[in-house]
């Protein structure tokens, strides 16, 4: 996955950061559970 390096950003930057990872991370779960249901079939 992606990890998203903060260099001098303003106050703001975490919680975009953070939001990002977020999202990123719940597609990857989408794409796993996906998969997992594929698998059953």
């Amino acid at each position: 996955m992606f990890n998203l390096v903060k260099d001098e950003f303003d106050e703001n930057s975490d919680d975009i950061l953070k939001s990002i990872n977020k999202m990123l991370a719940s597609k990857k779960e989408k794409k796993d559970e996906e998969n997992k249901e594929k698998e059953k079939k």
